[in-house]
């Protein structure tokens, strides 16, 4: 007989777990801002993350112009006969997408090649596969033989040319979950904003992977709402719930995802710095000679598991 230590435990997964695990078992798309200077981390990114191989990512900048955006789509559509909708309107998805807040894959590559390649068109659906997860230093020439000979290697591993496609427009049409610590990109993501007592600053939230029940925050100028570097000296600690503070809950002070990867604050890229927060989660906000602020991140519905059983209806409050 094994010992209790010894034993493994098994996770059972209810059926809405099982369907999303089965939908995003695809190749996804990359987390295009998951943190400026550094890949993402395996806590938070989930599914989706950026390939940066030996390089790193490129200076964050504001988001692609409408005009580059459109260029990439078109360039898709003339050469692939397939459509691909601007990274800057919302995709045209299954009603699959609204329920789990999936996404098309295809969107998330163009974003990203769009905003790490601006002055480069694509060929073809591969361009769009490794320039949206990869970044190469270079001239476009250097870039496209660096795509050329990734291409090589993988007619190689699947046979030919066309399987390779294939499998390329495979990929960029699963739907994939949202990824965690993206910027929200206006009027598409769902943002909120508070302003902070006694400071020009306001604490904004937005949605991250859904599945893993990820929260996004960062700092943004109460004026501009442009988004700022930690503005001022604080402390941010993850509380239990004041509902419900017996039950368990993560308690400890908090660290923005790049000084998580160890990069020192003056070295992240303007506006970049960003939190990876969890659905309910109660948070302090300590500042030096002024009050505490508390605020607690919105929580998300999932659909509920439907199961054969008699329901007891004990009141939830008395």
């Amino acid at each position: 007989m094994k010992s209790a230590s010894k034993r493994k435990t098994t996770q059972r997964k209810i059926p809405y777990e099982k369907a999303q695990k089965k939908a995003t078992k695809r190749r996804a798309p990359p987390a295009k801002s998951r943190a400026a200077n550094a890949p993402p981390t395996p806590a938070a990114a989930g599914p989706l993350s950026i390939a940066t191989g030996s390089s790193s990512l490129p200076s964050a900048s504001p988001s692609p112009s409408s005009s580059s955006s459109a260029r990439a789509s078109s360039s898709l559509s003339s050469v692939t006969g397939s459509s691909s909708s601007s990274p800057h309107s919302p995709p045209s998805v299954s009603p699959l997408n609204n329920v789990w807040g999936f996404e098309v894959a295809r969107d998330s590559y163009v974003e990203a090649m769009t905003r790490f390649y601006p002055n480069i068109t694509p060929r073809h659906e591969y361009d769009v596969l490794q320039l949206g997860s990869h970044y190469q230093k270079g001239t476009t020439e250097e870039v496209f033989a660096w795509v050329d000979s990734m291409l090589a290697q993988e007619i190689g591993d699947l046979g030919s040319r066309e399987a390779v496609f294939e499998a390329t427009k495979k990929t960029l049409n699963t739907l994939v979950d949202c990824p965690t610590g993206r910027k929200p990109r206006p009027g598409r993501d769902r943002v909120d904003i508070r302003p902070i007592p006694d400071s020009e600053y306001s604490i904004r939230l937005w949605p991250g992977s859904r599945y893993a029940s990820e929260y996004c925050m960062d700092f943004v100028d109460s004026e501009t709402k442009q988004p700022v570097n930690s503005p001022f000296e604080f402390e941010l600690w993850g509380a239990p719930n004041p509902e419900a503070p017996w039950l368990c809950a993560p308690a400890g002070r908090l660290l923005s995802l790049e000084r998580s990867f160890g990069i020192p604050q003056h070295k992240i890229r303007p506006g970049e710095e960003k939190f990876v927060l969890r659905d309910g989660m109660t948070c302090l906000l300590k500042r030096r000679g002024k009050k505490d602020i508390q605020f607690t991140v919105p929580m998300r519905r999932r659909p509920l598991p439907q199961y054969d059983v008699h329901i007891l209806d004990f009141p939830k409050t008395i």
